[in-house]
């Protein structure tokens, strides 16, 4: 700290009180709750790339039946307030979340008569995992791993709620699976392909062992270099087909 001695008051005090950009620009998620009777549902927001993933609310709350995500763009950021449209067919909603009220708002009709204003009580999260994705409870301690590959490939998975994930290509085409065993240094996952494999990620190899089928050529044992990165969110949806 001997680098501030030189350094004016007024200049010290500044760098203290400037709030951290990069900080600010973190991807956040929130949880709202709304409607008759009141279902919770979500979004996550990207600020940088100004883009939000919408959860809508489940059509049963007990099992999340009918939840389904929809991609957005945010138009506007200003006096705390998240101005951002979502396409859905055939037009577009229209929605703004307040940070500082923490609150979502659903703008009514000329004539609220028929459907006015509504504005929901929310909860700031981190970003939602992608293996959240039609889960009530978030994914709290979910790892990625990105393997080598001539396309795109990544794992998540979560020891905790036995939540995996693979995705492949560029329409991130998602195969569900499992989490069936966990040690200090591997996971076993099983994933469902077209038809269910064990998949084991070794985290002292680096590697991600995908089993063969026995008697089928076209299924061979599968052996890859992978690396863990940053445990991927609803906003990977951004792009993707709807899951």
């Amino acid at each position: 700290m001997k680098w501030l001695a030189g350094l004016p008051l007024a200049l010290i005090l500044l760098l203290m009180l400037t709030p951290d950009p990069a900080a600010a620009a973190e991807p956040f998620s929130v949880r709202c709750e709304g409607g008759v009777p009141v279902r919770p549902y979500f979004a996550t927001f990207d600020v940088d790339t100004k883009t939000v993933v919408f959860e809508t609310p489940p059509i049963n709350v007990e099992t999340n039946f009918g939840i389904n995500a929809h991609s957005g763009e945010i138009i506007s950021m200003n006096d705390g307030k998240i101005e951002f449209v979502l396409r859905v067919r055939p037009g577009r909603i229209d929605l703004t979340f307040h940070r500082n009220q923490k609150t979502m708002i659903w703008p009514g009709l000329e004539d609220p008569t028929f459907r006015p204003t509504l504005t929901h009580q929310c909860t700031v999260t981190p970003p939602r995992s992608i293996l959240s994705f039609r889960v009530r409870d978030s994914i709290q301690h979910p790892i990625s791993v990105r393997c080598e590959d001539t396309g795109y490939m990544y794992f998540t998975m979560d020891t905790t709620s036995k939540q995996a994930l693979f995705e492949r290509g560029e329409e991130a085409r998602g195969f569900r699976g499992e989490v069936i065993d966990a040690g200090q240094d591997e996971v076993l996952l099983s994933i469902n392909f077209d038809v269910p494999r064990r998949v084991v990620w070794s985290r002292s190899r680096q590697t991600i062992t995908i089993e063969g089928i026995e008697g089928d050529a076209a299924r061979p044992r599968t052996v890859m270099r992978c690396e863990e990165v940053p445990p991927r969110t609803m906003i990977e949806l951004y792009r993707a087909p709807q899951r």
